[in-house]
């Protein structure tokens, strides 16, 4: 069965294609608005030590000639935006051109004036007249003023931001053309160190990103943001036109981060328009632009990386922006469609009907105040049908989807050939046609949609992040058409194009992810000869999905809808013969988020010896990445416990962390693709192949278990052969793993479900299913046929084995299968007769140190960690006697000196300060499997948190032994990521640990733990933590074998790691 995910395709394409840009297109015209002068009066005009804003009107009035009168009135009105100082002052530059002669110099100096001041005018009012006047004015004015004049190049300047506004206005090239003509000559015309340099540089910087706008080529984009980054840095601190010249330059990073998807822009984007609000002052007319566009900047990221608080960011931006703007204004219709569709995208992500209805009824008033001819018309009309059809989605009312479809049509109408929105506009259409054509089932609709995106990919460039939306969502639109005519054309022109969106460079990794398994799905469906190449494109796109730069919770979120991928993939490889293969993904595509932590604790010693620089950056970044992510993360889980008062400091501060994680992250990911394109190096930290991975089996044998719905297999990898060895499990499928692991939740019945009063389960007693049952169909099914495969016949010197299960393998106990019964009780019959067994989460972990040192110098230290008696919950009774056990066993040794470290209090940060000093670590206390929030209980009602364990990052080595409940269960949503306590241990760098698949006995857990130390410390020498693994083995054998333990009490005690 073909997965239906078209609609999902749409409803990406509609936010990433269409509503993001026309937010800061639509807001840069009022920036230029803050260069606009006729060159003598860029900054505030100072008479007699005082602001002229400061002034009130009675002063002004004294002033009796009409230039410096005019002067002043304008510059108060770029202050506080008052439209009555600014008609004023046309009125009495009008009354001075017309009363002065065309050769007296006030003439040509008020027509100077004059220009710009209709501008502003147009600017609030819209006129086309005014703007028309100003063009006149100031060619008049250009045309007066001799060469050498020093006035020259402000006039040039005013000139072309007119010819700007009219291109804003009216969507002429040519006038385009001439503002940046204009803007060129006034730079040239402007020696450096002018005080004038910065914002003629500032206007040509805004001219050439509306080029790029407007026509998409590159060099404009690069120009622009190269002239306006000379203009930030020429314009002093305090200068009134620093913010202004910021904004222009964050928004131009912000076009670049749309065009070619480096996250880094976006967050220079973000902190540049954030400085840029910042200096602007309360009460500033162009303060609603700022926070416009840095709203949108808010926005953009939140498509990017799915944080809601960016959403919500940019909504009260957006918001304040509106509240801040006069009615008419120019602009105003602009900021509304942008806050408009802010609230459809909250409509989108919640679901809330309220955003929905204020997002229809902001928008309508958005389009109702944009003139007819607007270049922005079409923008502001692309984003209200976004909204009409999705009330249709809601609601299924067809009038909404007519007039979705009406409303995208004008838009693609207004648009004009080869304008850069013109493909998403075609999108939004296509995707308008294609809800009515599921509604009304008519093939003209389905025939129009594929038209409009066949129309959208080919004027969409190959490197624009935009490129794979558009592909993915017309592969699925073929797709529908396969399933409506049946002809395979369609089918195999899905796969193309799938393939294409998967493996595109850039883009949204969620799109391309999709579009991977949606070509996956239509490769099996009709055997396609891509399907290898279909999966291998998704396991790499795993760790992009997973990034991390994300939080814990959002990573694990984000994996957990793509869990099965990597079983699945390997389930086709070892169909097409290829093992190595299989193994080779199973290890790239699960425990990413571990895999990574290693990664970011790597010595990297190949490349210290061929780049030696680059190898120190990369220890530096990953160091403090580490460290970022650690402090995040507590961040996250301190702001739960804040009270009410101290939320609002702990958002501010929550919000630093989550900025300095990302900012680190991306920055490393700069670094690694330099680090890709020396030679040698282009797979540095990506994919291992099976030669390295089989130096993991050093230690015993390593099985992978992969349970996948076509079939279910194991994996041998030995150190000394050169391939896997590959155990079909013809009677084990992905269906009966699944039901024995419902008997197994039945046989515990509430013994693994978490309980506050003891560490024991009891034992279920159920007529329809049995222990003996579970663990005979893991016998026979599963285990025994590697054990043949291995020659692992006969009981004898028993051998270590290294079980690394997959998928529901997880939850189930292949350490204890056999035959259990009378009739089966001499040796031969179970796995304990046969191998010592040890889980591994990943081949990695046991990569990491093949030949540790055994014999530190110094005294072992062994740190001891019970229940605290505020732990809230009920006491366990056994915990002192375990830990009396503990006390015994050392104070009995007879091998090396031994210290015994003991918590006092038991507090989180107690207990961490102690487990750095330790070398072995013992817990017998309560545990929680709460996913990324798993963790031990300790004092105060807290936890020691998988989080806070892995942060440790101590060397490797040591043993750990977790005596508490369900430290090795793992997460059932995302099994294949190992997120159990043990699993956090090994990472930390601990060699193995004891762990517990489910509660336990608090009567029988002393006597274990008694039993494991008794055979480690028996020698004289230090103990080798290498050794827990055949002492929990003999252990749990004589509990077994004692008749006093039930298979819930013993069976639950597994060894993790070497």
């Amino acid at each position: 069965m073909l997965a239906a995910t078209t609609n999902h395709s749409n409803h990406g394409l509609n936010r990433n294609g269409l509503v993001v840009r026309p937010v800061s297109h639509i807001g840069r015209p009022a920036t230029s608005a803050l260069q606009l002068s006729a060159g003598r009066r860029v900054g505030p005009v100072h008479v007699d030590g005082q602001l002229l804003g400061e002034q009130d009107s009675a002063s002004l009035l004294t002033i009796e000639d009409p230039q410096i009168l005019s002067g002043r009135l304008l510059n108060r009105f770029h202050r506080f935006g008052d439209l009555a100082d600014l008609q004023q002052a046309i009125a009495i530059l009008e009354k001075l051109v017309k009363s002065s002669s065309v050769v007296d110099e006030r003439y040509g100096a008020a027509l100077g004036d004059l220009g710009p001041a209709l501008q502003f005018r147009f600017e609030r009012l819209g006129e086309l007249s005014d703007l028309e006047g100003a063009i006149s004015m100031l060619r008049d004015a250009v045309d007066l003023a001799p060469q050498g004049h020093p006035h020259k190049s402000g006039l040039l300047n005013n000139l072309g931001n007119s010819f700007k506004a009219r291109f804003d206005r009216l969507g002429e090239l040519s006038d385009l053309e001439e503002a940046i003509s204009r803007h060129k000559d006034a730079v040239d015309l402007t020696p450096d160190g002018h005080i004038h340099k910065p914002g003629h540089l500032n206007n040509l910087g805004i001219s050439l990103r509306a080029r790029f706008d407007r026509l998409g080529q590159l060099t404009d984009l690069e120009d622009a943001i190269s002239t306006l980054r000379i203009a930030v840095d020429l314009t002093p601190p305090g200068h009134p036109y620093k913010s202004g010249h910021l904004n222009n330059l964050g928004d131009a990073f912000k076009a670049r981060f749309e065009r070619l998807g480096q996250l880094s822009d976006l967050e220079d984007a973000i902190s540049t328009l954030r400085n840029a609000v910042d200096l602007t002052p309360e009460g500033h007319p162009h303060k609603p632009n700022l926070l416009n566009n840095l709203g949108g900047s808010f926005k953009v990221r939140f498509y990017r990386l799915g944080d809601q608080s960016d959403l919500e960011e940019a909504i009260s931006r957006h918001q304040d922006a509106v509240d801040l703007i006069p009615h008419g204004h120019v602009q105003k219709p602009g900021i509304l469609s942008n806050l408009g569709d802010s609230f459809k995208t909250r409509f989108d992500l919640l679901g809330e009907l309220g955003d929905l209805d204020d997002a229809i009824s902001t928008l309508r008033d958005a389009v109702n105040l944009t003139p007819h001819g607007h270049v922005h018309k079409p923008g502001h009309l692309n984003n209200l049908g976004g909204s009409f059809k999705a009330r249709f989605d809601r609601l299924g009312q067809l009038r909404d989807l007519d007039d979705a479809i009406s409303t995208h049509r004008d838009a693609v109408n207004l648009t004009p050939h080869g304008h850069p929105f013109k493909p998403s506009h075609l999108a939004n259409l296509g995707n308008s046609s294609f809800t009515r054509f599921q509604r009304l089932e008519q093939l003209s609709d389905l025939e129009e949609t594929i038209s409009r995106y066949n129309d959208a990919v080919d004027l969409t460039p190959a490197d624009h992040p935009s490129k794979p939306n558009y592909l993915y969502a017309l592969g699925n639109f073929f797709l529908a058409r396969f399933r409506v005519l049946g002809e395979l054309s369609n089918i195999e022109q899905a796969i193309s194009l799938y393939f294409y969106a998967a493996s595109a460079p850039i883009g949204p990794v969620r799109v391309r992810f999709d579009a991977a398994q949606q070509w996956i799905s239509c490769a099996l469906h009709i055997r396609h000869h891509s399907l290898l190449h279909a999966y291998s494109i998704a396991i790499s796109l795993l760790p992009q999905l997973a990034w991390i730069g994300f939080s814990l919770a959002r990573r694990y979120s984000e994996l957990a809808q793509g869990a099965d991928v990597v079983r699945e993939a390997a389930a086709a490889a070892l169909d097409a013969g290829l093992p190595e293969t299989a193994v080779e993904w199973l290890e790239q595509g699960r425990s990413i988020v571990w895999g990574e932590l290693f990664q970011l604790r790597s010595s990297y010693q190949e490349l210290s010896s061929a780049h030696p620089d680059h190898a120190r950056r990369l220890r530096e970044l990953s160091a403090a990445l580490e460290h970022a992510s650690s402090t995040r993360e507590i961040s996250e889980s301190t702001s739960k416990e804040q009270t009410p008062t101290a939320a609002p400091h702990a958002t501010g501060s929550l919000q630093e962390d989550a900025d300095r994680h990302r900012t680190l992250a991306i920055e490393r990911d700069k670094l690694l693709q330099e680090i890709r394109g020396f030679p040698g190096f282009k797979q540095f930290l990506l994919r291992k192949e099976f030669s390295h991975l089989r130096a993991s089996a050093h230690s015993g044998p390593v099985v992978i278990l992969n349970a996948a719905e076509s079939r279910c297999d194991a994996l041998i990898i030995l150190a000394d052969v050169d391939h896997a060895i590959h155990v079909p499990l013809p009677n084990f499928t992905f269906q009966r793993s699944t039901g024995l692991q419902n008997m197994l939740e039945r046989l515990l019945g509430h013994a693994r479900v978490i309980r506050y009063d003891e560490r024991e389960g009891e034992p279920a007693i159920l007529r329809s299913v049995s222990w003996e049952s579970l663990l005979s169909t893991l016998w026979n099914d599963v285990v025994k046929p590697v054990l043949d495969v291995l020659a692992f016949s006969t009981p004898e010197d028993l051998s270590r084995i290294f079980w690394c299960p997959t998928g529901p393998f997880v939850f189930l106990p292949i350490h204890a299968a056999g035959l259990y019964g009378i009739q089966h009780s001499q040796h031969g019959h179970k796995v304990s007769d046969f191998v010592i067994s040890s889980y591994v989460p990943t081949l990695s972990i046991l990569a990491l140190s093949p030949n540790p040192d055994v014999a530190p110098s110094g005294d072992l230290r062994l740190l001891a960690v019970g229940q605290p008696p505020s732990d809230g919950l009920s006491p366990l009774p056994g915990v002192t006697t375990e830990l009396e056990h503990i006390r015994a066993v050392i104070g009995d040794s007879p091998s090396a000196q031994t210290t015994l470290l003991e918590s006092s209090v038991g507090t989180v940060e107690e207990v961490i300060s102690l487990m750095k000093e330790a070398d072995w670590v013992h817990f017998a206390c309560h545990g929680i499997q709460d996913a990324a929030d798993s963790g031990l209980c300790l004092a105060d009602r807290r936890r020691l948190k998988l989080r806070d364990i892995v942060a440790l990052s101590r060397p490797h080595g040591g043993f750990a032994f977790l005596s508490a409940c369900q430290t090795a269960m793992g997460d059932e949503h995302l099994s294949d990521e190992a997120i159990h306590i043990a699993a956090g241990m090994l990472f930390a760098g601990y060699g193995g640990v004891v762990g517990t698949m489910w509660s336990i006995s608090d009567k029988l857990a002393p006597r274990l733990a008694r039993d494991v130390y008794e055979q480690l410390f028996r020698n004289s020498t230090r103990p080798d933590y290498r050794g827990a693994a055949r002492a929990l083995h003999d252990a749990v054998g004589r509990l077994r074998d004692s008749g006093q333990a039930s298979f819930v009490t013993w069976l639950p005690f597994i060894h993790v790691g070497l």
